[in-house]
């Protein structure tokens, strides 16, 4: 009997030594894991962090798996709280950079690619898609007046083209820069709709 004392006295020691560990974090484990978590999260995945909403939408997710210990360091109302969610964001993305600097690489892509390209944009309904050795596609505005694009890079929402989410008909806007590309078939460069964003209406 004084050994199953004993042993419940230790089991419940180790449980609680444990929660106690789960419970509190310090300040820089915290930031280290949900660091971590990120990094792991959008590697594993192959995220492309094209803005900083997609990088915050990551880091929320990760918040919530330890939202104890963030409440303790940062309040419980730290979600609400602009000032502290932007000192948040950026000590989390000071670990990003030394942990996994290579997630910014899209948004410095992006950036050096807005500014060399003017971007532009359109409604209307899909009404074609054309896979050869390029993907293409066909909107047709109200009016009548019909655009084709090229989809040439991957971007945030490229899967809803690549992955057969989009049908005939569906409501989408298209975002777009033109360019010149060199057509082999006709000897001559030409100018080309290239997609980089669709929303689904």
């Amino acid at each position: 009997m004084h050994k199953i004392c004993k042993m419940r006295f230790l089991v419940l020691f180790l449980l609680c030594c444990n929660f106690s560990q789960a419970q509190k974090l310090s300040r820089i484990e915290l930031l280290d894991a949900i660091s971590n978590d990120i990094c792991s999260e959008i590697t594993t995945k192959n995220i492309k962090v094209v803005n900083e909403n997609v990088l915050g939408v990551q880091m929320i997710k990760s918040l919530m798996n330890y939202k104890e210990d963030v409440v303790f360091y940062f309040g419980k109302d730290y979600f609400i709280n602009e000032k502290v969610m932007q000192t948040l964001g950026e000590e989390i993305g000071t670990h990003l950079g030394i942990k996994c600097p290579e997630i910014f690489l899209d948004i410095i892509d992006l950036e050096e690619t807005t500014e060399a390209f003017n971007y532009l944009a359109v409604n209307g309904k899909l009404s074609k898609v054309q896979k050869n050795e390029f993907l293409t596609f066909t909107i047709k505005e109200p009016s009548g007046k019909t655009h084709e694009f090229l989809l040439l890079c991957s971007f945030e929402t490229s899967y809803l083209l690549t992955d057969n989410i989009l049908k005939i008909n569906d409501e989408i806007e298209v975002s777009y820069y033109v360019s010149e590309i060199y057509n082999a078939k006709i000897g001559r460069y030409v100018n080309y709709n290239i997609v980089n964003y669709i929303e689904k209406k």
